[in-house]
């Protein structure tokens, strides 16, 4: 073999060692691209998938939280109509509160004899009628109970029978307790012929109409 040729077969051995060594360099470094542009594609579509998953959960917890607040506007709305009707049905009573106020109010006033006239076709206007009666023999009061009045009128009505136009004692004191311890009290008109039985003169005159 001839120097020459000998060196052109050194040189592309050479050649050889140079691509082999480049290729061995560059496969790897290609190889570890190739991996991490894999582990980060993988970690976006992770990232990805968890805040979807995160939206989905925070979109569907405040829906749930919207239509919970919804249901407890509508429960204490059907509360407060419960307890309208509750109030509407329930029986009129003297509450403790009331008999104090009435009691410390109407006690030891000097007044005319009282007549207390429930509806004669409620019975629940004959049973808060008896109550009233009730207070104001506890403050001293002379009170009778009459069960035959013919008003169908709603609430309380107070009054006097005055066939001599005379003062009634007590008229002021009863309507300023009974207004201050919140009785439904109206102005009206009796006619003494719509309450059956005899009537006194100068007797004050409290008449329980419907509920």
């Amino acid at each position: 073999m001839t120097w020459g040729a000998l060196w052109e077969s050194v040189a592309a051995l050479r050649r050889v060692e140079f691509v082999t060594l480049l290729i061995t360099l560059i496969v790897p470094l290609l190889s570890g691209t190739v991996l991490l542009t894999l582990r980060q594609s993988i970690k976006t579509l992770q990232s990805d998938s968890s805040q979807n998953q995160i939206s989905f959960y925070e979109e569907r917890v405040g829906r749930l939280e919207r239509q919970n607040h919804t249901f407890a506007l509508e429960l204490q709305q059907a509360r407060g109509h419960i307890n309208t009707l509750q109030t509407a049905v329930a029986p009129r009573q003297i509450s403790p509160y009331q008999t104090d106020l009435l009691l410390d109010r109407l006690r030891g006033v000097k007044a005319a004899p009282v007549l207390v006239a429930a509806y004669a076709f409620e019975e629940e206007s004959a049973l808060y009628a008896a109550d009233i009666a009730a207070v104001l023999r506890k403050a001293h009061w002379d009170v009778s109970l009459n069960k035959a009045s013919m008003n169908d009128f709603k609430g309380i009505s107070l009054t006097k029978i005055d066939l001599m136009h005379q003062p009634v004692a007590g008229l002021r004191e009863l309507s300023d307790a009974l207004t201050e311890a919140k009785i439904d009290v109206r102005p009206r008109e009796i006619k003494p012929d719509s309450i059956a039985g005899s009537l006194q003169d100068g007797t004050l005159l409290i008449v329980v109409g419907r509920k």
